[in-house]
């Protein structure tokens, strides 16, 4: 399977934490495939979408290890991404997240916040690196693991 073959005609993408943290630190083995969900938005074909509990997965590492710059390329680009939003937690995500753990009691509070906002915002696919979100059903759940 094609990555760029699936998001064709995909006009809304959300996009999980461990990609963009792939696609930022040019990951080894998935900087590649994060390259091309990427270049479908900056192109202008689609728009993407995070939520800010992203901001709260991609910082810790880089100020653990004194990396600022690193710090600073991740809130720049996740604030001012070309075709990129960043989303604010709403009561009313909040709520739908906990409907969804109600359903998947195995998913963590995290993971189904940013499922709750990838819905709120129609987003038509679930980017992630995580296969056991594989079963959520509300949504489309593309894993990068399927596309190496």
């Amino acid at each position: 399977m094609i990555l760029s073959n699936e998001l064709a005609g995909i006009r809304r993408i959300f996009i999980d934490t461990a990609p963009i943290i792939y696609y930022i630190e040019a990951h080894s083995q998935f900087g590649p495939v994060t390259k091309e969900i990427f270049q479908t938005f900056h192109s202008g074909k689609s728009m993407a979408f995070t939520s800010v509990i992203t901001i709260t997965e991609v910082l810790p590492k880089p100020i653990k290890i004194g990396n600022m710059e690193l710090a600073i390329r991740f809130m720049e680009f996740l604030k001012y991404g070309k075709n990129f939003e960043l989303i604010e937690i709403s009561s009313d995500i909040a709520e739908k997240a906990g409907n969804i753990r109600g359903y998947y009691t195995d998913l963590r509070t995290m993971d189904a916040i940013q499922i709750a906002t990838a819905l709120d915002i129609g987003a038509e696919v679930f980017i992630t690196n995580d296969t056991k979100l594989k079963q959520i059903k509300d949504i489309r759940v593309l894993v990068l693991k399927d596309y190496i």
